[in-house]
């Protein structure tokens, strides 16, 4: 994955009858996601291990161990690891099929951007 993220797909849309997709990745220290929605999904953010930064709908929090948010479809987030560890998040997209997304980029890094935007991503300034 660009940046060195690792990424585990636990559950696909296959075996949750396209519900939902479950999946788990290890940001590495200095990882940041710029602002953006997604079309199609919501998404439920875990914090495992590591320190994040998380910005909702323009509201700003810290999050660690323990922490959950949810970031309703067609919301604008974006998110960073702040330690100086790699981190690890449960993350729940509902429906599923954006794990197609983590796939393609799995297997081919330089075409992040422009498989996004065909999984319905819209980066925003």
């Amino acid at each position: 994955m660009p940046g060195g993220m690792r990424v585990e797909i636990h559950l696909d849309a296959d075996a949750t009858d396209g519900q939902l997709c479950v999946l788990v990745d290890h940001p590495p220290p200095g990882w940041a996601l710029p602002p953006h929605r997604h079309a199609n999904e919501a998404e439920t953010i875990h914090i495992l291990e590591g320190r994040f930064d998380l910005v909702v709908d323009g509201e700003r929090r810290g999050m660690g161990p323990g922490d959950t948010a949810h970031v309703p479809r067609g919301v604008v987030h974006s998110g960073s690891n702040i330690g100086d560890v790699p981190g690890r998040r449960l993350i729940v997209f509902t429906p599923g099929g954006i794990e197609g997304w983590f796939r393609e980029v799995g297997a081919t890094p330089e075409s992040a951007l422009e498989a996004a935007l065909r999984y319905g991503w819209e980066f925003v300034s």
